[in-house]
């Protein structure tokens, strides 16, 4: 398959005029116009990540976050992202990148990680203008914090221990608000839309406290811990391109470990 044809196919599931406007993704590094048979997919690039590209001999990395953020004065092999470049190229290996977009299309990351923690009627969270956020109800009658939290846990494959809550332990929970990896700003949202509990990642300590006096809990899976669903969404998705293998990237990404 054709380079050009492979991302469209990306395009017209997460279009690219929907990313931020503090976002980069799309084309970070396109070495060929030519054809394609081998596809890596990653949460992001760095030097481990490559290490795999070259040795599957991959052609072209799907990322979620971008390999350049600001603008790129200069490509210096010292700097860990001119190094990364200077590598890719080396290698042929061709990289895009599927932000913002792909956080908020049908199908994308909130909604699969809503899929991937069981909750039922998920919609976009009515009071989020942005289109990143969703909520959900849990089965039944929902269950504790304490216990949704270990749920959170399993269905992510993460240490519990990397979790962090606001809130009562004994809480129940019905609706579930969310958005993957950085989205504190939208506590509020969450609490307007009549969540018992919002899940994200980073949260800092003014948000959490924020959270509390809102009366809304909190859960804090990690930046890491509600975006590696990434690699296997897409994955899924492109999985139907025929003459394309996708490879997905084993490299832990998790720059956090429990201690």
């Amino acid at each position: 398959m054709r380079i050009d044809d492979f991302i469209g196919m990306l395009e017209n599931i997460a279009p690219l005029e929907t990313q931020e406007e503090w976002d980069n993704s799309g084309w970070q590094i396109k070495l060929t116009d030519g054809e394609i048979s081998k596809v890596m997919i990653a949460l992001e690039i760095n030097r481990q990540v490559i290490y795999d590209a070259v040795l599957n001999g991959v052609e072209l990395i799907i990322t979620h976050h971008p390999l350049i953020y600001g603008p790129l004065k200069k490509v210096d092999h010292n700097d860990i992202t001119g190094n990364n470049i200077a590598e890719l190229i080396k290698h042929g290996i061709s990289v895009y990148s599927l932000h913002t977009p792909f956080d908020k299309c049908h199908g994308g990351n909130n909604d699969y990680l809503g899929r991937v923690l069981g909750l039922e009627n998920v919609s976009l969270m009515g009071t989020d203008s942005s289109g990143f956020c969703r909520m959900g109800m849990l089965p039944g009658q929902g269950m504790k914090a304490s216990h949704f939290i270990e749920h959170a846990a399993r269905c992510l494959k993460i240490d519990r221990k990397l979790l962090s809550y606001a809130g009562s332990l004994d809480r129940q929970i019905k609706k579930v608000g969310w958005c993957s990896g950085a989205g504190a700003e939208f506590i509020r949202e969450a609490k307007a839309a009549g969540c018992d509990l919002y899940l994200t990642g980073d949260v800092k300590y003014h948000a959490a406290q924020e959270a509390r006096e809102l009366d809304i809990a909190i859960l804090d899976c990690g930046h890491f811990g509600t975006e590696q669903i990434f690699c296997e969404n897409i994955a899924s998705i492109l999985d139907k391109a025929e003459g394309v293998d996708i490879i997905q990237c084993d490299v832990n990404l998790n720059p956090f470990a429990v201690i």
